[in-house]
Parts: structure tokens; C-alpha cells; sequence
């Protein structure tokens, strides 16, 4: 065996030892106590990812082909880099999930929320309701479940939320079935 393959056999089964850690131990306790974010490019699971892709690849054209040691290693080098990126992409949209789907989530977070008419809401015309989310005022169409007009200032309930508009009810309504 070649002592390039060698070498390629040690990174891919130092990179696999590496992701098993990360995924038993987790990534927080390998990051540096002056850095407040992590970084994207420099922590476990994208070592791991260079070494197993810089090492099966690195392995498999070194002992499969006749290229020389510099081909090798720049064909390894690559696939390593492209490990790390696939890495990065995979856990960015992991944990970036829940962001894109927020409004999604919103609406179902939402019902019941107490919420306060802000424009008047007739019984066959939207209005407008504000709550609070998060610590942040949000801003709403809204549109009423009875047939009577709630207007400015009243507290109202959020029953669901169809096609971004609010369906509310009033609060007493609410309070007297409780």
C-alpha cells in the first residue's frame, strides 16, 4: 500500500471519529470562549466533513489510478472543500428551517391570542387588529366571526388565521362561554 493511501485511510478515519464525537457530544464545548457566534466554517462537523471527503476520495484515486502525488492531494484537497460546503449548506437549511416557515408557525401560535381592534371591522369588511408577538406589535387584517361591527379599541380573540386575515371574536363573547 502506497503512503499516500495510508495517509488518506488515517484523515477518513480520523474525520469519522470526529462526527461521531460531534454528534455524542455536541459542538458547543469545542468553541472558543472569546467567540459569541459560532463559526460556520471552522468547528467539528466541517473538520470531519474535510477529513472524511479529503480522505475517501484522496484514498480511492490514490489507489486506483497512476496520477501523481500532487494530482492526488489537489483532487482530495477539492473534495474535502466540497464536503465542507455540502456540510455547511445541510446544516444551514437544518437549522434555518423553522425561519422560512415562521409565518406558518405564526398562525398557529396565534390563536387565542388576545388582540385589540385598531380599524374598525364591520361584519362584511375587514378591519385591522394589533397583538403582540414575541415583544413585537403586529399588525393584522381581521375580519369578525359574528355579525356584530367590533370597533376601535375593543379586545378581541384570534380564532384562526385564513389567507393572512385574522378571524376574531370579541373577548366578552369569549369570556361568557368560559
Amino acid at each position: 500500500m502506497k503512503p499516500l493511501a495510508i495517509i488518506f485511510l488515517v484523515a477518513f478515519t480520523g474525520g469519522l471519529v470526529l462526527a461521531v464525537n460531534a454528534m455524542l457530544h455536541g459542538v458547543e464545548h469545542t468553541r472558543r470562549k472569546t467567540s459569541r457566534a459560532p463559526s460556520p466554517f471552522f468547528n467539528l462537523p466541517a473538520l470531519a466533513a474535510f477529513a472524511v471527503g479529503f480522505g475517501a476520495v484522496g484514498y480511492l484515486v490514490a489507489s486506483r489510478t497512476r496520477l501523481p502525488a500532487w494530482g492526488v492531494l489537489l483532487i482530495a484537497t477539492a473534495s474535502g472543500v466540497l464536503a465542507v460546503g455540502g456540510t455547511i449548506t445541510l446544516l444551514a437549511s437544518w437549522a434555518l428551517r423553522g425561519v422560512a416557515a415562521r409565518s406558518a408557525a405564526d398562525e398557529h401560535e396565534i390563536q387565542g391570542q388576545l388582540a385589540v381592534v385598531t380599524r374598525d371591522i364591520a361584519p362584511f369588511a375587514p378591519g385591522e387588529i394589533t397583538y403582540e408577538l414575541l415583544g413585537q406589535e403586529v399588525k393584522v387584517p381581521a375580519k369578525t366571526l359574528s355579525a356584530k361591527p367590533l370597533s376601535v379599541g375593543a379586545e378581541v380573540v384570534i380564532d384562526r388565521i385564513e389567507n393572512g386575515i385574522a378571524m376574531v371574536e370579541e373577548w366578552a363573547a369569549v369570556e361568557r362561554r368560559i
